[in-house]
Parts: structure tokens; C-alpha cells; sequence
């Protein structure tokens, strides 16, 4: 199961990026379409410019200045463009730089001529020089343009906007590879740290029964007794964290039963607490659910623990209820207490890992805990309500079938 599920998520990886990659080359290519279709329609308009030039200069019956047409026909172009002589020496331009468009010839430096003809090489490697002909047989020089400055845009935005998206995601990998590592390794230390809690417990109460029974052998049975239950504890805890990771076993399960046995945990221990903290059951009629008997109680217990924890005063009530909406299939237990109760802002957060109210904590038991009943047992662990104050009520909810 677990080398098909990685060899299923190596094909996803496999297969999310050559649709990557294919919806990139699509992308460029339509675009590049588009801009061809823009170079065009620029080139059949230019054309057209020049074909009203001609018409009008080589019309007898209009007396047209030759210099005033190619200013108001042709030099109107949003576009680079430079007019030159039969021999290609430049005679007027427009739209090539700010520095030498409005600048005469015999004002001309060597910079400036550079300029000039580098923007004429360019122009004739990209767009042929179009002659303009007096009575379609003298040619009186040519014409040679650029693009309009969008088109040069258009044409490198597609890299442009690739380049930005590539280098989003080199940064949000790098950023998002560096938290999970620190959260990874936030989880292994908390892990450590909850296993040692989860053990310290009855392994106290089996070197305390040792001690004991070296004084006064004759509490020799009820110290085997407890011993022997302190073990089963151990073993308990041991078979949860191998569980936890692993598709656990499922297996019909008294709902009641569990919630009883883990009610009945706390209560014996409560006295030593130093608080004096009520747990009160109102359980409807008995069910049995699909449960992995180690984790769920394991879940009751840390919502139980949080609430023992949740009440600061000396006294206290800790209430579990179970309910059922038989529209839905669904059972709920809540788990509600009178403590001191979780802020809106703070309940937006109480799920995460290493998110946590006490002072002394690494904040797993919820993440866990919600974990064990949505991904294992096809539920729902959530705040149902909470006020400062007043107290709080998580809610577990499943289904029946």
C-alpha cells in the first residue's frame, strides 16, 4: 500500500508537470500567434500609408508639396520609421530616439550617427524597405520601419510574465521546503516529547508500587494489581504511537464503553490533581461504531486532559454528552467544560501543530486528535463553542454507518 501510494504520488508529480509544461508552450505559442497577426495588420497598414503617398504625388491635378505629404501622411506613425534617399542615406526619421528626432543632420555628432544607423540596419533585418516610385517607375527612396513599441512589448511578455512565475515558485518552494522542515522537525521533537509525557505517568506509579512493596510487603497483591494495570497502560501507548502513521483497523465498537472507560481514567485520578473536578456522563442509548479502539481513546482522553487543564479554579465540571441526527447518520459526543474558554482569535489556530494555550506544552494533542478521527475514522473533531470565560465545547462527530 505504501509504495503504491508513492509511486501514485511520483506519476501526479510526473503528470502535473508536463500539463506544466505543455499549458506554458501553449501559452507562448498562442501569444506569438497573436503579435504575428499584430505585425500584419501593422505591415498592411504601413503599406497602405504608403500607397496614399504615391497616389497623391503622382496625381498632375494636385499641386502637393512632396515634404508637407511624407510629414502629414507618413511621419503621423506611432511606429520607428526613417524615409532615405535612392543611395540609403537618411533623410528624415521619426520615433527612433529622443535624442536625435528633432535634431537636423548637420547637427549630427558621430554618437548620433550611430544611432541612426543602427537603428536602419535593424529596421532592414527585421521589415524589407518599402520604395516609393513616382508614376510606379522612378524611385524616388525608401521607406524603412519598425513596429510600434506595444509590439516589442508584446513579445517579450510571455518570458517575462514566465520568468516572474518560475522565480514565484523557486521562492515559495524554497520557502515552503524550509517551513515544512522546521515544522517536521517541531513534530519529531513534540513526538518525543509526548511519548515521554504519555510514559512518565505509569511508569511514576510502577517505581512508586516498588518502593512501596520494599517497605511493607503486605500491600503486595493490591500493588501487583496496580502494577499489572500500569503495564497494560504501557502497552496501550506503545500500540498508539505504532498506529499512528499506519492504516489502524477499524472494528464495531461500543460507543458508550470507550467514552466510559475514559471518563473513568480521569476520575480515579483526579483527587491527585489538588482539584476538585466533577465529570458528568449523559449518554444515550448504547451504539457500536467502526473505531480503532487505542486511538479513540486515546482522542477522548487529550480532549478530556484539555479540559481538566482549561479549568483554573479549584473547582470545576467537565460534561460528556452524545446525541444522534439520524437525517444525517450522524452521532456527536461534545466534551464541554466551565474553564476559562478559547478566544475567537485563538480558535482559529488551536488545531495547528505546535499551536498551544498553556505555558507548558508543544500543542500536538489536537492536531493528533483531529487527525485520528477525520483521516482514521472518516469524522470531524471541531470547536463547536467557546466563550472566555465561561467555558468551551468540542464536538466529535460521526458517522453511524
Amino acid at each position: 500500500m505504501k509504495k503504491f501510494s508513492l509511486k501514485n504520488k511520483a506519476n501526479l508529480k510526473g503528470l502535473l508537470f508536463i500539463i506544466g509544461i505543455a499549458l506554458i508552450i501553449s501559452g507562448i505559442w498562442y501569444s506569438q500567434r497573436l503579435i504575428k497577426i499584430l505585425e500584419n495588420q501593422a505591415t498592411e497598414y504601413v503599406h497602405f500609408r504608403i500607397k496614399v503617398f504615391e497616389a497623391n504625388i503622382n496625381n498632375p491635378q494636385l499641386d502637393t508639396n512632396i515634404d508637407f505629404l511624407f510629414n502629414d501622411v507618413i511621419r503621423g506613425a506611432d511606429y520607428p520609421i526613417i524615409y532615405t534617399d535612392t543611395e540609403n542615406n537618411p533623410q528624415s526619421w521619426v520615433n527612433i530616439s529622443s535624442k536625435i528626432d528633432n535634431k537636423a543632420l548637420d547637427n549630427f555628432t558621430s554618437e548620433d550617427s550611430l544611432i541612426l544607423f543602427s537603428y536602419l540596419q535593424n529596421m532592414s533585418e527585421e521589415n524589407p524597405p518599402i520604395p516609393i516610385k513616382y508614376q510606379n517607375k522612378i524611385v524616388l527612396g525608401y521607406y524603412y520601419y519598425g513596429f510600434s513599441p506595444v509590439i516589442y512589448k508584446l513579445r517579450i511578455f510571455p518570458y517575462a510574465a514566465i520568468g516572474a512565475a518560475v522565480l514565484f515558485i523557486l521562492i515559495g518552494y524554497i520557502g515552503f521546503s524550509y517551513i515544512r522542515r522546521n515544522e517536521e522537525q517541531f513534530i519529531w521533537v513534540g513526538m518525543a516529547k509526548e511519548t515521554a509525557h504519555q510514559l512518565g505517568t505509569p511508569l511514576s506509579s510502577i517505581g512508586g508500587w516498588l518502593e512501596l512493596l520494599k517497605i511493607d510487603l503486605s500491600v503486595k497483591d493490591s500493588a501487583i494489581s496496580e502494577i499489572q494495570n500500569d503495564l497494560v497502560r504501557l502497552n496501550k501507548i506503545a500500540t498508539r504511537f505504532s498506529k499512528i502513521g499506519s492504516v489502524p483497523e477499524l472494528k464495531s465498537t461500543p460507543l458508550n464503553q470507550k467514552i466510559n472507560y475514559a471518563a473513568g481514567y480521569f476520575q480515579k485520578r483526579l483527587p491527585n490533581m489538588q482539584k476538585k473536578i466533577s465529570i458528568e456522563k449523559r449518554l444515550q442509548q448504547e451504539i457500536s461504531l467502526r473505531l480503532n479502539e487505542d486511538l479513540f481513546e486515546w482522542v477522548l482522553e487529550n480532549l478530556i486532559k484539555n479540559s481538566v487543564d482549561a479549568i483554573e479554579n479549584q473547582t470545576g465540571k467537565i460534561t460528556i454528552s452524545t446525541s444522534f441526527n439520524h437525517e444525517k447518520g450522524r452521532v456527536y459526543i461534545d466534551i464541554s467544560d466551565n474553564g476559562k474558554g478559547i478566544s475567537q482569535k485563538q480558535s482559529k489556530n488551536i488545531f495547528n501543530p505546535g499551536f498551544s494555550t498553556k505555558t507548558r506544552g508543544w500543542g500536538l494533542g489536537l492536531s493528533l486528535a483531529r487527525r485520528i478521527i477525520q483521516e482514521y475514522h472518516g469524522g470531524k473533531l471541531y470547536l463547536k463553542e467557546s466563550k472566555p470565560g465561561i467555558g468551551s465545547t468540542f464536538r466529535i462527530s460521526l458517522n453511524i454507518k
